[in-house]
């Protein structure tokens, strides 16, 4: 609205000031009268520009799914600084356990904190700061010279202690040091025996629950059985290994 008043206005007067020559009363009191709107819409929509004037700050809170980069043996997000000022941090993660591609947060007024908890459920708290107009008059006035703006999101990545948190020359040394994780050909050896005993073990007692079990119910439970040890292996073996990842990955800038 104030943008089709100032456009008026400055018509206006510039007909009263040019046409109205010959009548000096009128020619005079419809010129001042004029300027003088025109003065006042410019000086409002300066201070809607510059001062946010008829608004005011509103934050928006919002709480999602977070999941490492990683796998869940090795689970980490990036943060990483795009630039050489070593602030602005961007943060690379996923969304959830299921998303293929890993998101990253904008640098367009953003900031990023992490915050290590004990839980081992991680969340991400997203806090989003936006100018509104604090009336409908001043929506009906402003809206078109200037629409609701944000002025901040603030990130908080809430991550388990077990989490570690990499810069991009980190995660590549991580890849690398993945293949010497792989178990020696003995190590496998004793793996097998182990799965085999384990294996057993868990389909005497399903047996024993349910005697009329099928040989499919059976290679179904060999196969979860099997899984589920092979993981479990897994994931003790990185565990033990994990302060030993951890330093090496700390001498990595």
């Amino acid at each position: 609205m104030i943008l089709f008043v100032l456009c008026i206005t400055a018509f206006l007067f510039f007909i009263c000031f040019n046409l109205l020559t010959n009548h000096k009363v009128l020619h005079v009191i419809t010129s001042v009268v004029f300027a003088v709107l025109f003065i006042l819409s410019t000086f409002f929509i300066t201070i809607n520009f510059h001062d946010h004037y008829g608004m005011h700050k509103v934050s928006y809170g919002k709480t999602s799914k977070l999941a490492p980069v990683g796998s869940n043996d090795l689970p980490f997000i990036i943060a990483q600084a795009p630039g050489t000022s070593g602030k602005d941090k961007v943060v690379v993660y996923r969304s959830d356990d299921k998303a293929t591609k890993p998101t990253t947060t904008s640098t367009d007024k953003v900031e990023n904190k992490i915050i290590t908890i004990n839980s081992n459920k991680a969340k991400l708290v997203t806090k989003t700061v936006k100018y509104e107009y604090n009336s409908s008059a001043n929506r009906l006035w402003f809206r078109l010279a200037q629409k609701p703006t944000r002025v901040k999101t603030v990130n908080y990545f809430y991550i388990p202690k077990s989490w570690m948190v990499l810069n991009k020359n980190q995660v590549n040394e991580l890849k690398k040091m993945q293949s010497s994780l792989k178990p020696s050909k003995e190590q496998q050896a004793q793996m097998k025996m182990a799965a085999e005993q384990y294996v057993q073990a868990q389909v005497k007692a399903a047996m024993m629950k349910n005697p009329k079990m099928t040989s499919a119910q059976q290679k179904s439970l060999v196969k979860k059985a099997t899984t589920e040890f092979t993981k479990k292996t897994q994931a003790e073996a990185i565990q033990k290994m994990m302060p030993e990842i951890k330093q090496k990955l700390s001498q990595v800038k």
